[in-house]
């Protein structure tokens, strides 16, 4: 009776140090499961992203953890947050952050400012106003007004300083720029 003791005991100790050994593979099991969800999400986030920047070209999207990084070039700083809000808008809930490394330094095409227009549906005044309004930094004597995308400055200026500020505000591509209302002296 005795030896069935033993064998007895000894099998439950074995039983233990195999449950033991079980329970620490299935918590390593569950860590390395849980851990592969990420990068599974994270492209399912990232391709949603990329879906809604379609239309837009140059502009690469990485996603780690919720965290979005979007980067490339742009001619606009309009354009850089209008790429951020539509990325806001694709991957809602599932951004953790955005770290927006889009470097606005190409000129823009020739028929850019319109194609905003047309995806911003009829903001373009507010952002031409803010351009219009920077220009004009450089020329404390005029004032300007934007309406339906077209310039209208007024104010006095030296005569050589006209040529100038009109390339300039080409420069920032509006529909029309009226400057009747400039007088030089």
């Amino acid at each position: 009776m005795s030896m069935h003791l033993f064998l007895f005991s000894t099998e439950t100790k074995n039983d233990m140090k195999l449950n033991n050994l079980l329970l620490i593979f299935l918590l390593g099991a569950l860590l390395f499961i849980h851990s592969c969800r990420s990068p599974e999400s994270d492209e399912k986030l990232r391709s949603k992203i990329e879906a809604a920047l379609e239309t837009t070209a140059g502009i690469e999207v990485d996603v780690e953890e919720g965290n979005v990084t979007l980067d490339g070039q742009i001619g606009s700083d309009s354009l850089k947050q209008d790429i951020e809000n539509r990325t806001k808008l694709a991957g809602g809930e599932g951004i953790k952050s955005i770290h927006n490394n889009i470097i606005v330094n190409l000129p823009e095409p020739e028929d850019a400012r319109e194609k905003y227009h047309e995806i911003m549906g009829g903001a373009i005044d507010s952002t031409l106003t803010r351009d219009v309004n920077l220009v004009l930094e450089d020329f404390p004597t005029i004032t300007a007004q934007v309406k339906e995308g077209i310039i209208i400055a007024t104010g006095n200026l030296e005569k050589s300083k006209i040529d100038t500020l009109k390339k300039r505000l080409e420069h920032i591509k509006p529909k029309g720029i009226d400057m009747k209302g400039v007088t030089s002296r």
